[in-house]
């Protein structure tokens, strides 16, 4: 069930939702212009997906209760006070997926997720500019496995009850107070995307990822291949890499011995299969690096080079030229050239 402002009032609404809930509604999505929540919904018994966006006044009392709802939406909406999320959450005793989306002057400086059955958290506070506000994300979620962060304000996340922690992406692009510890609690992954700032390769360089077998890197305006040969040696598992160039505004300046640290990853002589680099340009630091993974890679079976689309035909065949030209060190490794990435 989906709410269209246009053709309904808030009375009409609420009536329309009385009766989806006397014929157990299972699945409610709402976007609406400022307004609040029809009371017949704070105790649906059959609720298992809802989405709420665009201006909705989320003001959940403490008497209501959401006993089957397993998926929430929450998507530019505005909270009564930081109370009402707490209640709100507190309602759903069994809710695993939580996805958030948040809008400036939602009126949350503090945003705490306190869900013990919470298994997956995605949360985008990418429309707020940082300031000092104070603001801060707090967690305690003890079943969180999985978790997608993209916050661009500057707030502060602290994680409470470590959870072990399986998929995680961070996309953060300033640094915050005790994000040292923010990001320790992530030794535990299997699989990592993350936006490499100055901040976030300094602490990653000190985290044993005991358990990471699959990496996707986004460098940003960072010098961050002086800290690839140290990180991959905190990966002894990984089995695939991916570089992902899209995202960097400014062009890698990497010394002339970033790949002679002393180091020598156990990754790339026992398990490192799959290598792939996004946007490829063809500059001195990208060659290097490819360079880099086909020379060292014992186990490797494919590198893949996803080209610049907007290169022209001649340069593409003499990258191409030169890149199939390099040694491998593995016999079985296939070098594999494409124009369009499909994220998977």
């Amino acid at each position: 069930m989906e709410h269209d402002p246009r053709c309904h009032t808030d009375a009409s609404f609420e009536n329309l939702v009385a009766k989806a809930v006397d014929g157990r509604v299972h699945k409610l999505l709402w976007s609406a212009d400022p307004t609040r929540l029809p009371k017949s919904l704070f105790t649906c018994e059959t609720l298992v997906d809802l989405t709420l966006s665009h201006k909705i006044l989320v003001d959940f009392p403490s008497s209501c209760c959401l006993p089957s709802l397993l998926l929430l939406c929450l998507h530019y909406v505005v909270y009564e006070d930081e109370a009402s999320l707490v209640r709100f959450l507190s309602s759903c005793p069994g809710l695993e997926k939580l996805c958030v989306k948040r809008k400036k002057d939602d009126n949350m400086t503090k945003f705490c997720v306190k869900v013990p059955t919470l298994w997956l958290l995605a949360y985008d506070n990418s429309a707020s500019l940082p300031d000092d506000n104070g603001g801060c994300l707090v967690i305690d979620t003890p079943a969180l496995t999985n978790f997608y962060l993209t916050d661009y304000s500057g707030d502060s996340c602290s994680i409470e009850n470590m959870p072990c922690f399986e998929d995680v992406s961070i996309d953060v692009d300033q640094p915050f107070p005790n994000i040292d510890k923010f990001f320790t609690s992530f030794s535990t992954v299997f699989s990592l995307e993350l936006l490499l700032t100055d901040e976030t390769i300094v602490c990653c360089s000190k985290i044993n990822f005991s358990r990471l077998t699959k990496c996707k890197i986004v460098p940003f305006d960072s010098d961050w291949m002086d800290s690839l040969v140290p990180l991959l040696n905190n990966t002894p598992r990984l089995k695939s890499l991916v570089v992902d160039y899209r995202s960097t505004h400014q062009s890698p300046i990497a010394s002339a011995t970033w790949s002679e640290r002393g180091y020598n990853p156990e990754c790339l002589y026992s398990s490192l299969e799959k290598f792939e680099l996004i946007d490829y340009g063809g500059r001195e630091e990208e060659e290097e690096l490819v360079e880099y993974i086909l020379s060292t890679s014992r186990c490797l079976k494919t590198v893949t080079i996803y080209l610049k689309s907007t290169l022209e035909p001649e340069i593409k065949d003499t990258m191409m030229e030169k890149l199939e030209a390099m040694d491998r060190f593995s016999g079985a490794c296939q070098l594999l050239f494409k124009t369009e990435y499909v994220n998977n």
